[in-house]
């Protein structure tokens, strides 16, 4: 499911670090996210929303 994320403009600006605590997630589930080995749409609708929220403010 492609919810519009734009992980290549998250890892140009953040570490999986940054990106785990803006959207209240461990670091490794950030790397995991951001690898590919976890897919968005099988976290939670909560840290999907986080996700959302950050790559919308990350492209304005």
């Amino acid at each position: 499911m492609d919810i519009g994320l734009n992980f290549d403009l998250m890892t140009e600006k953040l570490t999986a670090y940054q990106i785990g605590r803006a959207v209240d997630i461990s670091v490794d589930q950030a790397q995991s996210i951001i690898d590919g080995d976890v897919k968005v749409d099988e976290l939670d609708e909560e840290t999907v929303a986080k996700l959302k929220n950050l790559n919308d403010k990350l492209m304005n």
